[in-house]
């Protein structure tokens, strides 16, 4: 992976450092990323004792939908900045860069707000394909959970007036 790191030195013949959409590879091994075509943008200025880097990361990402696991591709723009002084410098943006690119990636990412998911029951894609599996088993499992509840609850709540009235 390719480093970022700017120093003062860099600064000597321009206040001004540039680079316009270079490749950027987001290593997203373990994550929920499952591919990325990237471009990253840079910024830079020293302006006297701080230099300022303003960054842009544009591209797609592509995602499994949490609920249907589809694949499917996401827009992405992000705009971040980032300052140090002297004392930091050089500085090493690139996990600056990651750690924005992880911010900006969704925590539960669906395909659709409409997506409809996998059946629990028969296990198919209802956005391709509806299926009635779910209102048939619904009512009676809900029914069942609720009894489960009730009953632990009533063992609970008997169990505790027994540790309060014994102590």
């Amino acid at each position: 992976m390719k480093k970022y790191v700017f120093s003062f030195d860099d600064f000597k013949t321009s206040s001004n450092l540039k680079i316009d959409n270079e490749d950027y590879i987001f290593d997203n091994s373990g994550t929920i990323v499952k591919s990325s075509d990237l471009k990253l943008s840079i910024d830079a200025n020293k302006y006297d004792e701080v230099i300022n880097i303003v960054c842009s990361v544009t591209g797609e990402m592509a995602f499994e939908c949490s609920r249907c696991l589809e694949l499917f591709k996401q827009k992405v723009s992000i705009v971040f900045e980032h300052s140090f002084t002297k004392e930091e410098s050089p500085a090493d943006i690139t996990g600056i860069i990651e750690q924005n690119i992880v911010l900006n990636i969704p925590m539960k990412p669906l395909c659709s707000d409409n997506c409809k998911g996998i059946c629990q029951v028969c296990g198919n894609n209802r956005n391709i394909k509806d299926c009635n599996c779910q209102e048939n088993l619904n009512k009676e499992f809900i029914e069942e959970k609720w009894k489960q509840i009730k009953n632990n609850w009533g063992k609970y709540a008997k169990s505790k007036k027994k540790t309060h009235t014994s102590s």
